[in-house]
C-alpha cells in the first residue's frame, strides 16, 4: 500500500494514518472488484486545507462549482478537502471522520476505474453508482425522479443524484452479472447505448421491490403522475383534474415558467406507506406520528382512508397539492425553513379557505394562536415534538405566519425570503409576534400572548 499511495498536505493532520489504515482496509476488496493486482503507478492523495483554492482547481474541471463537492479524481490523483474545511459548508458541516475517510474510498474506486478506461463522458451517474455502493453506500434508495438525459447530461443538477446513482448501483449490483458489469466499466460506448434500457429496468425493479401500487399510473398527463391503490382509481382521476388546474398559479408564484414531471403515490395503508418513506429516509430517521403526506425524494407520496376520501375529497386533494407545493418550494431555496414551507403550502393549496371568513379566522386565531403557550422563535419549529405538542400547533402557527407576510409583503420581497434561507430565518425571528400583533389589531382582541421560556 505504502507504494501504491503518497499522501500530501500543507498541514500536519492527526488523521493522517487513520486515512493511510483505511485505505489499506478496502483496497483489496475494490481490487479484486475491478480484477486488478494493483495501480500502474503511484497516486498521490492530496489534503486540501483551503477550500477557495479547491474550488479554483476543480473549477478546471467541472462546468459549475457545488459547495457539496468535497472530492475527486478529475487529475488522476485523489483529491480531499480536509475534514475542518467540509465542516464550514452547509452539505457537510456534521461530518464525521468515518465519512471522510468513506469519500477517500470512494474516490479510490473512481481510481480503480480510471485504470481500466478513464473515459467517463456521459456515463458519470455509472461511476458514481459503482463508487457508492462498493465504498459509501447510502441506507435509503432514492427513485429516478428525472428523465434519463437529466442523469447522463446534467448530473449534478439533478435532485438526490447521488442516491439516485446509489440505488442504481444497487439494482446493477443485484441483477446484472459481474462480467456484464466488468464489460461496461471496459467498454463505456455499450454502456452509453444501454443506458436508457438500464434506466428503464431499474425503475420497474425499484416499484416491484420498494412500492407495491399499481404498475402503472392510474392518471396522468405532460405534469404528473399518479400511482395509487387500486380502490382510490376514481379519487385519483379527479385529483389529477385538480392539481393540473392549480399548477400555473403555484408556477406563477414562485416565479417559475415549467416544472419537472412529479410522480404522486397514493396510499390506502398507514402502515404500507410508513415502511415505503422509511426506505427513503436514513436509518434511525424518526417520522412524526402525524405524518401523512410527505415530498421525499421529490415525490408526492400520501397516505389516506377511501372512506374519508369520499366524505370530504376536496381536502384530500388539497394536500395532495400541499405536497408539490413543497417539492417547488424545497427546488428553489438554499435551505428549508420549516414554518415558511408549511405556510406557503397551507396557504396556497387551498386547504384552509374556510378561514377566508372573518368571523371563522378570528375564532380560529384566538383558539389555536393567542391561548397557546407560543415559541418565542418560530424558527425552532421542526417537524416532530417541536412543531406539534400541547403547547402549540405548528401547522396553525405556519399558516397565520405566512398569512400575514402574503397580506403585507410586497411580492418581490416575498420571492426573496423563499429562495434565501439566512433572509427568512432573519425574518423568521421576529414575525410570528408581528403577525400576532396586526391580527390583534385587525380584529380589536386585546389579550396577552403567552410565549414559552428559552429555558
Amino acid at each position: 500500500m505504502a507504494a501504491s499511495f503518497m499522501v500530501e498536505c500543507d498541514k500536519k493532520l492527526d488523521y493522517i494514518d487513520e486515512l493511510e489504515e483505511k485505505l489499506k482496509q478496502e483496497s483489496s476488496r475494490i481490487l479484486s472488484f475491478f480484477e486488478l493486482d494493483g495501480l500502474k503507478q503511484q497516486k498521490k492523495i492530496k489534503i486540501w486545507t483551503d477550500r477557495e483554492k479547491y474550488r479554483r482547481y476543480l473549477e478546471q474541471y467541472v462546468d459549475k462549482y457545488y459547495e457539496w463537492m468535497d472530492g475527486d479524481t478529475h487529475d488522476g490523483n485523489i483529491n480531499m478537502l480536509s475534514i475542518e474545511e467540509c465542516r464550514k459548508t452547509k452539505a457537510h458541516q456534521d461530518m464525521t471522520l468515518e465519512e471522510m475517510l468513506e469519500v477517500i474510498v470512494h474516490e479510490f474506486v473512481h481510481t480503480c476505474q480510471q485504470e481500466i478506461n478513464p473515459d467517463a463522458e456521459n456515463v458519470e451517474w455509472f461511476w458514481e453508482a459503482l463508487a457508492t455502493n462498493l465504498a459509501n453506500p447510502f441506507d435509503c434508495v432514492a427513485s429516478m425522479q428525472c428523465e434519463g438525459d437529466e442523469l447522463i447530461y446534467h448530473l449534478n443538477d439533478v435532485p438526490y443524484s447521488y442516491q439516485i446513482c446509489f440505488t442504481i448501483g444497487k439494482f446493477i449490483l443485484e441483477s446484472y452479472s459481474h462480467e456484464k458489469i466488468m464489460d461496461y466499466v471496459r467498454n463505456p460506448d455499450k454502456l452509453r447505448k444501454d443506458a436508457k434500457t438500464i434506466f428503464k429496468e431499474e425503475r420497474e425493479w425499484f416499484r416491484k421491490k420498494y412500492l407495491p401500487l399499481s404498475s402503472s399510473p392510474k392518471a396522468g398527463n405532460e405534469d404528473f403522475r399518479i400511482f395509487a391503490a387500486d380502490n382510490l382509481d376514481d379519487f385519483a382521476t379527479d385529483c389529477l383534474a385538480t392539481i393540473t388546474e392549480q399548477k400555473q398559479k403555484i408556477l406563477d408564484f414562485f416565479g417559475l415558467d415549467h416544472f419537472r414531471k412529479v410522480e404522486v403515490n397514493l396510499f390506502d395503508n398507514q402502515e404500507m406507506f410508513l415502511k415505503f418513506i422509511k426506505s427513503l429516509r436514513w436509518q434511525g430517521a424518526r417520522i412524526p406520528s402525524y405524518c401523512k403526506g410527505t415530498f421525499d425524494n421529490f415525490m408526492v407520496n400520501y397516505s389516506l382512508s377511501p372512506i374519508d376520501v369520499s366524505l370530504n375529497p376536496n381536502r384530500y386533494k388539497s394536500g395532495v397539492l400541499h405536497e408539490c407545493i413543497h417539492i417547488i418550494y424545497n427546488s428553489i431555496t438554499d435551505k428549508r425553513i420549516t414554518w415558511l414551507d408549511e405556510g406557503l403550502a397551507m396557504n396556497l393549496s387551498g386547504e384552509r379557505d374556510d378561514l377566508l371568513d372573518d368571523t371563522l379566522f378570528r375564532n380560529f386565531f384566538e383558539e389555536k394562536i393567542i391561548s397557546k403557550n407560543l415559541p418565542e422563535n418560530i424558527n425552532t419549529l421542526v417537524h416532530g415534538t417541536q412543531f406539534m405538542n400541547n403547547s402549540y400547533d405548528g401547522y396553525s402557527l405556519s399558516y397565520v405566519t405566512v398569512r400575514y407576510l402574503l397580506e403585507t409583503k410586497p411580492k418581490q420581497e416575498i420571492a426573496e425570503i423563499t429562495k434565501n434561507s439566512e433572509k427568512a430565518l432573519e425574518l423568521g425571528t421576529v414575525i410570528l409576534p408581528e403577525a400576532i400583533d396586526y391580527y390583534k389589531e385587525k380584529f380589536s382582541i386585546n389579550r396577552n400572548i403567552k410565549a414559552t421560556s428559552k429555558k
